[in-house]
């Protein structure tokens, strides 16, 4: 008899998610910009990934986050995110997993330097019992040439708490060059990638890496304020990742 995740006990199978794909478990498959900080300004945010593939320990993993964010000066902006995943190869229903305090911070001018700097700080707490908590952080790195944008995000991730499953600390990215032809609906290319932990680092074919097409785009809603959106497909680039990802991200933001 084959026995598949669905079969195994849920703290064994979940652990096993975890451990396996971890990029996919999360809905963080987005773009942070370090010149996307507007200072008295509100947003609510929407963002969702939901993984394709014929195994049980990649496909089927639904990930859906909201996010309230403030821009309390020009160069600093909080958030606080609530997460509800559903894991792969998982049939219960998606359920709130924990909260997210998220920080993003301008470091230069727009166009100051050769490139816009930024950095991101957060801390994530489960709610969850045996699972720890983590902390995620990195530079923003952001350069326009003509009518293009190019974005380079880059992680590190360290587990706290007694319930820590990986000790290390983990490093992941996301690059993202985007066409900015229309402002409804402007073409990008994205790449996501986890390279597991630093020391050593996983070999390339068993690291999580998904890439593919993204339409972005955004329209004024008047007295309103402004919507952003995102949507797109991510194929699976190594024999770690799932064969596909669909990803979108709705944005409303105004200002009181």
């Amino acid at each position: 008899m084959t026995i598949t995740v669905r079969q195994w006990p849920a703290g064994l199978s979940a652990t096993l998610a975890t451990l396996l794909f971890p990029l996919a478990a999360h809905a963080d498959l987005y773009i942070r910009s370090p010149t996307d900080i507007d200072q008295g300004v509100w947003e609510l945010e929407y963002n969702g990934l939901s993984t394709i593939d014929p195994s049980p320990l990649k496909g089927g993993a639904l990930s859906n986050t909201v996010e309230f964010a403030y821009g309390v000066t020009s160069w600093w902006r909080p958030e606080l995110e609530l997460d509800l995943e559903q894991a792969p190869g998982q049939d219960q229903s998606t359920g709130l997993q924990g909260f997210v305090w998220e920080n993003t911070f301008r470091l230069t001018e727009p166009g100051e330097y050769w490139a816009d700097l930024g950095f991101y700080w957060e801390y994530g707490h489960a709610i969850q019992s045996g699972v720890s908590d983590e902390t995620m952080f990195g530079p923003l790195i952001q350069k326009n040439i003509g009518v293009t944008t190019h974005t380079l995000n880059l992680f590190f991730t360290k587990e706290l708490g007694a319930n820590q499953e990986i000790h290390g600390w983990d490093t992941s990215y996301a690059w993202q060059s985007r066409w900015n032809i229309y402002r409804l609906a402007s073409p990008a290319v994205e790449i996501y990638g986890d390279a597991g932990q630093i020391d050593p680092f996983v070999k390339f074919p068993t690291q999580q890496v998904l890439a593919g097409p993204v339409v972005v785009g955004e329209t004024l809603l008047g007295r309103l304020g402004k919507l952003k959106y995102e949507a797109g497909y991510l194929f699976g680039a190594t024999a770690g990742s799932p064969a596909g990802a669909v990803r979108w991200k709705m944005e409303w933001e105004m200002r009181f």
